[in-house]
């Protein structure tokens, strides 16, 4: 698991402590990761978001195994 979400933010939230939004895995003989954030468009100015997506994406085109 890369990250997770902290329910205690908001309400309605039931998966507790474990809950991820990015993880990857080994799937099919390749590889998948995953991210749920992303959604507000000004994230994309983050230089820390933009670097959570490049290690996303060389981990997913196997450049690199760290996920």
């Amino acid at each position: 698991m890369i990250a997770t979400v902290d329910e205690s933010g908001y309400a309605g939230g039931t998966m507790g402590s474990d809950h991820p939004i990015a993880w990857c895995h080994a799937a099919a003989g390749g590889r998948a990761w995953y991210t749920g954030l992303g959604h507000d468009p000004a994230l994309y100015a983050d230089p820390v978001f933009r670097e959570h997506l490049l290690r996303g994406l060389r981990y997913a085109t196997g450049r690199s195994d760290d996920c």
